[in-house]
């Protein structure tokens, strides 16, 4: 037992109130009961303090380990898979090569551990402390990081394929050449990462901080960054073909030389960006901001400016620095953009014995009569026969897009100078078009479509002359 002993001289009555007393001391003296106890507590703590061997050995019988202190254990190239580790002090721990697949170390303090080179796939690290951990090299692909704390962690040349770091903080740690590819990354934190070289495509990165982040050569192809912060990114000659920017805010961004090709921008921030020698060919822009961004060398055919990204407003190349800058209205640029390919041919007119050439990206409507005429079509062109459209003796060539709503009729007779279509590279027929004539496939072929309903008397050949013929009326797919 415990007891108290005072001296006389620290244990006295107040003469002057008697009501009270003054301890200036007090001397505590341990039984033998009390010393036998504080033995057996040190002894449990003792024991505690599990070696490597003992680890290991716990491991293969299949035991937890959960919530030991294994501070500076040295486990180097131990087989560790599936082992349970959950809430263990395991800071400054050596577990280079280690092999801990599948191992759950949920809540585990690893701060300073060594793991380069370790086996981490489909392990269980969720609400882990790995902060300035040594990661090089580490297999994490699979693995979960979720709410992990990564800050200033060494990950380079790290396999994180398809790891869930769902608002990980990853702040000030290094990436470099890590591949991260289809990884969930949603509300993590890598403000000021270093991401050179990364590979993250098609990783999810919505809601995501990226402020003051190196991303230069990076592949971030495919990647989702929706809402991402990203504001003082360093991304020159980085990689964001089809990448989802859509209302990220890349204020101040540098983006020299970076890939912006089909990136969806929509509603993004781009305000005193970097831009010289990008990329923008097809980028989706609507509600875009690029207020002071410098556009010196941009390169872009065109943009497409429609809301719904489906391609239906572009701005074609000498629109698009006026349109990023904010120089040119968007109507503006909407207008000159249909004007310039844009080719309407209304009901009533009558065009007779003309040539017609219509350029590459051009869409031509015709809803009138055209009689013995030729239209030469450049790659992707989309000619419309319209339900009013009549084009009776005329020939069709070139790589274009034909669609039939109306009728299409070949010259006969003397008049007839070869097929009536050559080198169309798609031909639709729709069941209220009828077209009479022979179609003359390029080497690729022509693709087909003919609805229920349509009128068709056709023979399709090939270059070299061959084909079949087809007398049918009615409906063919």
């Amino acid at each position: 037992m415990i007891q108290a002993t005072r001296s006389h001289r620290d244990f006295a009555v107040d003469k002057e109130t008697e009501t009270g007393f003054s301890f200036s001391s007090l001397t505590c003296e341990l039984d033998s009961d009390a010393r036998d106890l504080v033995t057996l507590s040190k002894g449990i703590d003792t024991m505690a303090e599990l070696t490597a061997d003992a680890v290991v050995s716990k491991v293969k019988r299949g035991e937890k380990i959960d919530r030991a202190d294994l501070s500076g254990i040295n486990l180097s190239n131990a087989m560790l898979e599936g082992a349970s580790f959950r809430r263990c002090d395991m800071v400054g721990a050596n577990l280079e090569g280690a092999k801990l697949r599948n191992a759950n170390l949920k809540s585990a303090n690893l701060c300073e551990a060594f793991l380069s080179g370790a086996d981490l796939r489909d392990a269980n690290l969720d609400n882990a402390d790995l902060e300035g951990a040594n990661l090089q090299r580490t297999l994490l692909a699979g693995a979960n990081l979720s709410r992990a704390n990564l800050e200033g962690a060494n990950l380079q040349g790290a396999n994180l394929s398809g790891a869930r770091l769902t608002h990980a903080q990853l702040d000030l740690a290094n990436l470099g050449g890590a591949d991260v590819a289809g990884a969930v990354l949603t509300h993590a934190d890598l403000g000021e990462c270093y991401l050179g070289a990364v590979k993250m495509m098609k990783a999810e990165l919505t809601n995501a901080n990226l402020n003051d982040s190196n991303l230069e050569d990076g592949d971030f192809t495919g990647a989702t960054l929706a809402d991402a912060q990203m504001r003082g990114i360093k991304a020159r000659g980085a990689k964001l073909v089809g990448a989802v920017l859509s209302k990220a805010d890349l204020g101040k961004a540098n983006l020299t030389n970076a890939d912006l090709t089909n990136a969806d921008l929509r509603n993004a921030t781009l305000g005193d960006a970097k831009l010289e020698g990008a990329n923008l060919t097809g980028a989706k822009v609507h509600g875009l901001t690029a207020k002071g961004a410098q556009l010196a060398g941009i390169k872009a055919d065109w943009l497409d400016n429609s809301p719904n990204a489906d391609g239906s407003v572009r701005v074609q190349a000498a629109q698009v620095q006026a349109v990023l800058s904010g120089e040119a209205p968007i109507a503006a640029a909407r207008e000159s953009s249909r004007s310039a390919n844009h080719r309407y041919f209304g009901r009533g007119d009558v065009l007779r014995n003309a040539s017609l050439q219509f350029d590459e990206g051009a869409t031509v409507e015709i809803e009138s009569l055209f009689e013995s005429c030729t239209i030469a079509l450049g790659r992707g062109t989309e000619l419309l026969i319209g339900p009013d459209g009549i084009l009776a003796g005329c020939q069709i060539t070139g790589a274009g897009n034909i669609t039939i709503n109306g009728k299409f009729f070949e010259a006969t007779g003397g008049r007839k100078s070869g097929p009536a279509i050559v080198g169309a590279h798609q031909l639709v027929v729709s069941s209220t078009g009828a077209m009479v004539g022979a179609v003359q496939q390029p080497q690729e072929l022509t693709r087909f479509a003919f609805e229920p309903g349509c009128q068709l008397r056709v023979r399709i050949t090939t270059g070299n002359g061959s084909g079949n013929g087809n007398g049918a009326k009615g409906g063919k797919k």
